[in-house]
């Protein structure tokens, strides 16, 4: 076919091709058409039996356990679901309990049988609206027989909730027995560092509650004491020498004039004793001694007095004891004792300093061994603390699993008989012979057409030769018995044809109606 590139599209211009390769468009329409419709008859027919169902969780015991149990949660036992409903073991054991393998004789039947089943299963996870979690879960199983597609599903579920109910019991129960044994052996460890611990504080009783700040700071406190021990006892030694000096300076026995009692001479021998006293003790500013002294300079005034000195003349003289000097030796004894005292203390002072000095020298290998001791028992703490709560959540795990009370399986829809096959699916077959047959056939109508080299009007000519055309003649039709049978040819051709599709058309209302509504028409 002749034709340029710049013609536009010519609805007429195809029309005329398709009135002209009628016979080839129609016979491909129909050979399409037919072969799409009528392989939905004989293929073998599969129906699919389905089943959900529902994590049921406990409204009231989920939040009392939260974060308390240690077993496998469901949720993860959800996202490995489709791997264990496919695994060989549980599909082995719904081939065995339902005779599938009857005819499986050999090795390679049998896994194909397997295969199979595994290829047919469609397992569909689904969240509730609003959740992240997952809480039901669809598995479907399409099989040429449908009492068997329908008993593999329920089999399989059946299987499934059994097995992971053992599952978790066992996990549970495992879980329980290792950490308990884990329990016992750090109780041994965290024994065994509190025994070394205290055989160490019992060698070392120095280093131990005390730090290195508070050894030195003990240490400097004993150097203090020491140092004002050492100030008071030269003090103490100069008044001993002071003494000494004053007890030399004194008789033990002083002979002493006895007048009447109650004279002024008597008086000022009382006041003399006092003064002497008093000295040894304060100093000259002392209120007393100005007191002392004051009366003593009356009393003189007195004795002076004639008129005194006669009244006393009577007066007789004995030997007595120095009260002074006895004052002094008191003092002397005293000031020997403390010294003797003071001595002792800084003696122990310095003592205690050595001792807290050694263990400040040692106390660097001492601390190192005691942070080791201290380290390994607060991790042996940590490790048996985390174990022991643990075990808590294991046994209530196991407590959950014994009497069924935490998430269960709950089967919502159970697999039915299937009535309907899914495969082949009947109006799509027919829809797409119905489409592809019209594809085609116009195609191959327009594909011969354009093959043919002959001119069909006057601008084909004009186009390709680029040569004006003088003159055309019209196409005159004349009535002719030939034409005219080639007409009623055709409309017999056509009637047949249009019987034939709109048979199909009825198959074609009739699968649609008993897949979408489900109505069977009968009869038909």
């Amino acid at each position: 076919m002749q034709a340029s590139s710049n013609r536009g599209f010519d609805i007429k211009q195809y029309l005329m091709i398709l009135k002209k390769r009628r016979y080839l468009a129609l016979a491909i329409f129909l050979v399409v058409l037919s072969g799409f419709a009528w392989s939905g008859y004989f293929m073998p027919s599969k129906y699919e039996a389905s089943s959900t169902v529902f994590v049921q969780r406990s409204s009231m015991i989920d939040p009392l356990i939260k974060g308390v149990g240690i077993a496998g949660s469901l949720d993860d036992t959800l996202r490995t679901l489709r791997d264990r409903l496919m695994s060989r073991s549980i599909l082995e054991r719904v081939v065995k309990k339902l005779d599938l393998d009857v005819y499986a004789k050999t090795p390679e039947k049998y896994e194909a049988l397997i295969d199979g089943m595994r290829q047919n299963l469609v397992i569909t996870i689904k969240s509730a609206r609003g959740k992240e979690v997952a809480d039901l879960f669809r598995i479907s199983y399409t099989n040429p027989d449908p009492r068997k597609a329908r008993d593999a599903v329920n089999t399989l579920i059946s299987e499934y909730i059994e097995e992971n109910m053992g599952f978790r019991r066992s996990d549970a129960y495992s879980a329980f027995e290792f950490i308990q044994t884990q329990l016992n052996e750090y109780k041994t460890k965290l024994e065994e560092s509190d025994k070394t611990i205290r055989q160490f504080r019992e060698k070392n009783p120095r280093m131990i509650p005390q730090n290195e700040a508070a050894l030195s700071t003990r240490v400097e406190s004993f150097q203090s004491a020491k140092i004002e021990g050492e100030i008071r006892l030269r003090e103490l030694q100069k008044r001993k020498e002071n003494l000494r000096k004053q007890l030399s300076g004194e008789k033990e026995l002083t002979v002493a004039v006895v007048t009447k009692e109650g004279s002024p001479q008597s008086r000022l021998s009382y006041l003399n004793n006092q003064l002497v006293i008093l000295t040894a003790r304060y100093t000259e500013r002392h209120p007393e001694i100005i007191k002392i002294r004051g009366e003593i300079e009356e009393l003189k005034k007195q004795v002076d007095n004639p008129k005194n000195k006669e009244s006393e003349s009577g007066a007789s003289e004995t030997s007595a004891l120095n009260p002074i000097y006895q004052q002094l030796r008191e003092d002397l004894a005293k000031t020997d004792a403390e010294i003797d005292s003071l001595k002792a203390r800084i003696q122990e002072l310095a003592k205690q300093q050595a001792s807290a000095q050694g263990a400040l020298s040692s106390m660097p290998r001492e601390q190192e061994e005691w942070g080791r001791l201290m380290r390994d028992r607060n991790v042996n703490q940590k490790i048996y603390d985390d174990l022991l709560q643990k075990l808590e959540s294991a046994r209530i795990s196991k407590n959950l699993e014994t009497n069924e009370k935490g998430e269960t399986f709950k089967i919502v829809d159970p697999a039915i008989l299937p009535t309907m096959p899914v495969s082949p699916d009947k109006v799509r077959l027919i829809l797409m012979g119905l489409l592809f047959g019209i594809v085609l056939a116009v195609g191959a109508a327009i594909g011969l057409e354009s093959l043919n080299p002959s001119f069909r009007d006057e601008e084909s000519i004009t186009e390709t030769l680029n040569m004006p055309v003088l003159g055309s003649i019209r196409h005159i039709e004349v009535f002719d018995a030939k034409v005219a049978a080639v007409k009623l040819r055709d409309k017999k051709i056509f009637v047949a044809a249009g019987a034939y599709v709109a048979v199909i058309l009825l198959l074609l209302a009739k699968e649609a109606a008993y897949k979408f509504a489900g109505i069977n028409i009968a009869g038909f």
